[in-house]
């Protein structure tokens, strides 16, 4: 097959490349390179311990006054205490009414927007001396204001031998 019979395969001459269509081709790249990745602040555990201990400290002393407490928590937030589901104080295992609670020892991670605490605590009921140990993961995202924390998963269990 010659070229002179089918002219469409003929070579055609290019006009030279002009700085304005080098230009025209770069902005169009760079408009088409994608967006970039979303910035997640990266917190440590030392920036978030102290208020989401607080609000851990003031969950449990809700659970023994029997209050609600509902601004600690999410609205649709899971709590399971001692394999139970539980929808209003208390709703940490082993808290009653009266007494004091304590947390005993704590661990904090912090996983972009969420933060997992593992906590062990101690009740001891001022009426009758009665003291319960329990044990409690507690997951905390951010409130949709972006202005501090809230529980939004919580599972806690005692011992067997109450």
């Amino acid at each position: 097959m010659s070229a002179s019979a089918h002219p469409e395969l003929t070579s055609r001459a290019r006009p030279p490349a002009t700085p304005r269509s080098l230009l025209t081709l770069l902005a169009l790249a760079a408009a088409c390179g994608g967006s970039r990745p979303t910035q997640v602040a990266v917190l440590s555990p030392s920036v978030v311990e102290e208020p989401v201990t607080a609000i851990l400290i003031a969950a449990l002393n809700a659970d023994n006054k029997l209050e609600p407490a509902d601004s600690l928590w999410a609205t649709d937030a899971t709590v399971v205490a001692d394999g139970e589901l539980r929808a209003e104080a208390p709703r940490f295992a082993g808290v009653g009414l009266g007494g004091e609670v304590a947390i005993t020892t704590s661990r904090l991670e912090v996983r972009q927007t969420l933060i997992w605490v593992y906590l062990e605590y101690r009740w001891l009921s001022l009426r009758d001396g009665a003291a319960r140990e329990g044990k409690a993961t507690v997951l905390l995202t951010p409130r949709p204001s972006g202005t501090g924390w809230r529980i939004v998963h919580a599972h806690s269990s005692t011992s067997r031998d109450k």
